[in-house]
């Protein structure tokens, strides 16, 4: 899962408060950037813009970008995309950090914090996917007035003239329906 693109060193900031250093890096997006129902559009190269500030106990890494996502429209299915701008924030932990020490309250959230990992480097693949996935509309429409298909023959509504309809004969009845045959359902009409 680890993009060697986004593994980045700290070896040229200098760990000075407020200290900063820029990067800008091309992430290609993977095949499981998203849901089944939208996700980003696999193999497009992403202009990732990178700021570290250097902080107490650790690296304030900002990252920015943008995205296109696509997907079906749970109703019609028709195409749906979507651009959004993508902005994070996160606070990468020297090892060893008194906020990386956990007390029996917050055990579960000091394993959510990012770490430094060895040789004085971040991993900022799941930050940008932190940011990226909740983006993702686990239902997207394509509008919010969209009627969907038809459910007998499939076609979308938008396309079909008000009056569609289907004479749809109940089963119990279909043996009923048989004796009036063609002359039964000109009469009808």
């Amino acid at each position: 899962m680890s993009d060697k693109t986004l593994v980045l060193s700290l070896a040229r900031l200098p760990r000075a408060l407020g200290s900063t250093l820029h990067e800008d890096l091309v992430w290609v997006t993977p095949d499981d950037l998203g849901t089944p129902s939208m996700s980003a559009v696999p193999g497009v190269p992403l202009d990732v813009s990178v700021d570290m500030t250097s902080v107490e106990d650790g690296v304030l890494v900002s990252l920015a970008t943008s995205v296109d996502l696509v997907g079906e429209c749970v109703r019609c299915l028709d195409e749906v995309r979507e651009y959004h701008d993508v902005v994070s924030q996160e606070v990468y932990f020297e090892p060893g950090a008194p906020a990386l020490t956990s007390t029996d309250d917050e055990g579960e959230e000091a394993d959510d914090l990012f770490v430094i990992g060895e040789r004085d480097t971040i991993d900022i693949e799941t930050q940008l996917r932190d940011a990226i996935v909740p983006l993702v509309d686990p239902r997207p429409l394509c509008s919010d007035d969209c009627a969907g298909l038809c459910d007998v023959c499939g076609e979308k509504w938008a396309d079909l003239p008000e009056d569609h309809e289907h004479f749809v004969v109940d089963p119990r009845l279909a043996s009923l329906a048989s004796l009036l045959g063609e002359d039964g359902e000109s009469e009808r009409s």
